[in-house]
């Protein structure tokens, strides 16, 4: 069975257990080991998953939740709330996920990072020279350019690539309204 697929070890639980060990105070991740399985046995489950695997899942959620700046890493490896994450938790009490996080730019900045470094190097290690094109769609949807101003063959990749970047500029930009909307900017 997949770790995700037993009940309270689903992303937005393990998201969760991280804010609410850290709304004690500073916690490490052991602390949020302990609190999982207490929440775990409370419900009569008992997962077939170590005590590090549960760790490995729990550290990588708490970057998510670091780069959201839901939480602050403290100088001695352990982690606390923040005054964001505080009120994130009191919003979303039944979980958070991604859908939650992207709301904020940090995140959204800190994907966008990672799916651009993924974009541009194949198993080669080379660069990808799709990277090219998609950065050139991205370029004329902000210089106000429509779809159908792609230069490429339709049944080409250049196509897609150039296509999926105007198009993630548009949604970068959607995204960027409806947050400046919401804060009251516009």
């Amino acid at each position: 069975m997949e770790f995700s697929e037993y009940p309270l070890l689903h992303e937005a639980d393990l998201m969760l257990t991280l804010l609410k060990v850290a709304t004690d105070g500073p916690a490490s991740l052991e602390d949020a080991v302990t609190r999982l399985k207490q929440n775990l046995q409370s419900v009569g489950e008992v997962p077939q998953v170590s005590d590090e695997e549960m760790h490995q899942q729990l550290s990588r959620v708490s970057r998510r939740l670091i780069h959201a700046l839901l939480l602050d890493v403290l100088e001695d490896g352990r982690f606390r709330i923040t005054a964001r994450g505080a009120r994130t938790l009191s919003e979303y009490p039944g979980g958070i996920d991604d859908s939650v996080l992207m709301s904020f730019p940090e995140f959204r900045a800190r994907v966008e990072t990672e799916r651009r470094s993924v974009h541009k190097v194949e198993s080669n290690g080379r660069d990808d020279p799709r990277i090219a094109e998609y950065e050139q769609g991205y370029a004329a949807f902000r210089e106000g350019l429509g779809l159908n101003a792609n230069p490429y063959e339709a049944d080409r990749v250049m196509h897609l690539a150039w296509e999926n970047g105007w198009c993630q500029a548009r949604d970068d930009t959607l995204r960027g309204e409806g947050w400046a909307a919401a804060v009251g900017m516009r």
